[in-house]
């Protein structure tokens, strides 16, 4: 017995580089398929509300709990997220998918009662951590779930759904917390979360049945790539660090910053190479940068995550530049995600339909650059109906880029999925850190160059000169006289328009990448190893053949 165990865990992983049985899926959508779908629906909902909502509840959340350390609020759960994000998809390799998003579920919800019931900013912090795991082993877990679901070729029309819940989730965030912060309490924001959490957990636990590896637990708690994991682990920590603490806590050179900053790409570059060497059952198989197409896929997505979070200063840019309101600048950003959401389901039935994905992200590479070019022109006067018109081209780029996983998965064996997916969302997740450190960055350095400060230091003595000094000023533009409001204005204008640039600049890396790939035929098969268990249902049917009447 324990050695027929071994030998079928030994296959089943060898399967993983080797390839996997395919299975038609010709199955009906039935209310179960639907049932599962509406849960993982859920699951990416949980993590972009929270993701989006507690900046805005941040100034209540500071004052309510007497804390200076705010920022490591969002940055404990985007680390979290990020380390864990490529261990729970090892796990659900060798465990099978439904205990890891059942215990990412229940991590998830424990961070939340935590959070909700906080009264120190570092009981806040560390609940927020817990957070994090469960919202990285959520995403990474709803994502690979579609794939074993669902057929690459018809898998479009679900990814639209899923990114449009959590771009509705990402800007429905702040203004849940908003409102939750100004009429009852900023707990509310995770109290909410219990509820949803157990209506997913309960669904997925009854509905969730997939097929899943056989053996005991020894041999796959032996089987996990232990030391794969912690390298990326501690390489992601590493660097995230250095992220959230350049500029703001530390210079960016400073070696508090450009020491976790090379050792954690020095730890990644040593991740491949051990992953490529020793382990078994790797935690990254070299095979998904097995060609050009692929490769070109992960770079776009990189990109992506990066232009993503950038667009979250779009706000910024009304109330500095437009001098519009916390909430206006807010429902100006609406456009944006809503054309963000559409295109996004458009590209879907476009690829389910055709087959295509290459011309659609390249038309996706052209609009962001056209865009970034149009938002290079805005002035302080321009008009707000020109500066929306400009987001529908923008927002239209970034919608058709939902099509990136079909390159990294298209050329790739089934048996690739699982790892494949991981790693993109990880990619996600991390780039959304360099992201906000680039951006955040190149404001700070416009600002620095071209903000009066000292006529601003001269309207208000309260204020100390440092990083923040910058989102500190906002709020006090309206009440400038004429000439610094100008100035000012100006000066954050300049700033932004280096942003723009940089997007430009990631938009043409990102159409050269593009020119690397090939359109691979869709497959219309699923990994035969992973799709949903119908044997239960099967064995009922011949038994009651069986039985005598």
């Amino acid at each position: 017995m324990h050695r027929t165990s071994r030998q079928t865990l030994s296959s089943i992983a060898a399967s993983t580089l080797n390839g996997a049985p395919e299975e038609e899926s010709g199955y009906k959508r039935d209310a179960r398929f639907w049932l599962i779908f509406v849960a993982l629906c859920c699951c990416t909902l949980l993590s972009a509300l929270d993701l989006g909502g507690i900046g805005t509840a941040g100034p209540t959340i500071v004052h309510d709990l007497n804390g200076g350390d705010f920022t490591w609020v969002a940055s404990a759960y985007a680390l979290a997220a990020s380390m864990f994000i490529p261990l729970s998809g090892n796990l659900s390799q060798i465990f099978g998918r439904q205990p890891i998003i059942l215990g990412g579920i229940v991590v998830f919800a424990v961070g939340s009662a935590v959070c909700a019931s906080a009264h120190a900013m570092a009981v806040l912090i560390f609940g927020r951590a817990i957070q994090g795991v469960g919202s990285g082993t959520i995403q990474a877990l709803t994502s690979i779930i579609v794939t074993d679901l669902v057929p690459l070729r018809e898998r479009g029309v679900y990814s639209g759904v899923t990114g449009m819940i959590w771009t509705v989730g990402s800007v429905a965030g702040p203004f849940l917390a908003g409102g939750l912060a100004q009429k009852s309490t900023w707990r509310w924001l995770f109290y909410i979360n219990l509820p949803l959490c157990g209506l997913a957990f309960g669904v997925v636990a009854v509905f969730l049945r997939l097929k899943k590896p056989e053996g005991n637990l020894r041999e796959k708690i032996l089987m996990v790539d232990w030391l794969g994991n912690l390298l990326i682990m501690a390489s992601t920590c590493s660097t995230m660090l250095a992220l959230t603490w350049g500029g703001i806590r530390f210079s960016w050179g400073s070696p508090n910053i450009l020491v976790p900053l090379i050792l954690g790409v020095l730890g990644m570059g040593c991740t491949l190479f051990y992953e490529s060497k020793w382990p078994a059952h790797p935690v990254i198989p070299l095979m998904v940068f097995s060609n050009r197409t692929s490769i070109a896929g992960y770079i776009t997505i990189f990109l992506q995550g990066m232009l993503t979070l950038g667009l979250a200063c779009e706000p910024t840019w009304f109330q500095s530049v437009r001098l519009a309101t916390p909430l206006m600048s807010g429902v100006l950003f609406l456009p944006l995600t809503a054309t963000i959401s559409f295109w996004g389901i458009v590209q879907g039935l476009v690829i389910s339909k055709t087959g295509l994905y290459r011309p659609l992200t390249f038309a996706g590479w052209a609009l962001i650059l056209l865009g970034s070019g149009l938002f290079i022109s805005l002035q302080v006067n321009s008009s707000v109906g020109l500066v929306i018109f400009y987001q529908f081209i923008f927002g239209a780029g970034i919608g058709f880029l939902h099509s990136t996983t079909f390159p990294v998965l298209a050329p790739l064996p089934l048996s690739a999925n699982g790892p494949a997916m991981a790693l993109v969302v990880f990619l996600r997740q991390f780039s959304q850190a360099w992201g906000v450190a680039i951006w955040g960055t190149i404001l700070q350095n416009a600002l620095q160059k071209k903000l009066p400060v000292d006529a601003i230091f001269a309207q208000d003595s309260v204020l100390t000169n440092g990083q923040q000094l910058a989102y500190a000023v906002i709020p006090l533009i309206p009440t400038m006289p004429e000439t610094l409001r100008s100035e000012v204005q100006g000066a954050f204008l300049e700033g932004f328009r280096d942003i723009w640039i940089a997007f430009a600049v990631c938009a043409a890396v990102g159409l050269i990448s593009c020119s690397a790939m090939k359109n691979y035929p869709l497959k219309r098969a699923i990994d035969g190893r992973w799709g949903i268990d119908r044997s239960e249902k099967k064995t009922t049917m011949e038994n009651s053949r069986e039985s005598p009447a």
